[in-house]
């Protein structure tokens, strides 16, 4: 999962968020430095990353990734799941995703300063473009997609990627229906 799946995992403790939102950036055993709660965070962070990557729901949609962009399926498929909470969201209204998103951006503003400086880098522009939100559409889909093919020099237009999910929306909707009750399943305390 991307941005936006980490955050609505994350609960309602704003250091749990924070730490799930800087694990990235957080190596080895570092996060014992961090306070309890943020500690409590990156390893949710570092949970969910197992999860999903042993998920067959989730490694589905990344394996139609495999012969047109070789080496991204799982970049692809993380941000295409973010895409999929927001379409879940605008199907059942069970996350109240925009008023979350207000919130998330709020307590991530408060922790700017704690943020390790390649977080708060890219939260810069994180919030400016607002990306919580434009992983609503498919334009602010390709855009993502787009955006992160040219920051690593992919070769192919990554953005091109969607079409596969286009093609395979109803698969791709299903697992990700069956992934979210599974993780969700496993986080609730």
């Amino acid at each position: 999962m991307n941005y936006l799946g980490h955050l609505v995992l994350s609960g309602n403790d704003n250091e749990v968020l924070f730490g799930n939102f800087i694990a990235d950036a957080v190596k080895g055993k570092s996060y014992l430095d961090l306070p309890k709660k943020v500690q409590e965070g990156v390893l949710l962070h570092r949970f969910i990353d197992d999860f999903t990557d042993t998920n067959s729901h989730y490694l589905a949609g990344k394996r139609r990734f495999y012969e047109g962009f070789p080496k991204m399926g799982g970049v692809i498929n993380d941000i295409v799941f973010d895409y999929l909470l927001w379409q879940y969201e605008i199907k059942t209204n069970s996350l109240n995703l925009e008023k979350e998103i207000v919130r998330y951006y709020t307590v991530l503003d408060s922790f700017k300063n704690d943020m390790p400086n390649k977080i708060r880098f890219m939260y810069r522009y994180m919030k400016r473009d607002d990306w919580l939100n434009n992983y609503k559409t498919e334009k602010g889909i390709k855009r993502a997609l787009h955006g992160i093919g040219r920051r690593i020099n992919y070769s192919n237009d990554l953005e091109r990627s969607f079409e596969v999910v286009k093609q395979n929306m109803n698969n791709y909707i299903e697992e990700f229906n069956k992934f979210f009750q599974a993780i969700q399943n496993e986080i609730k305390p």
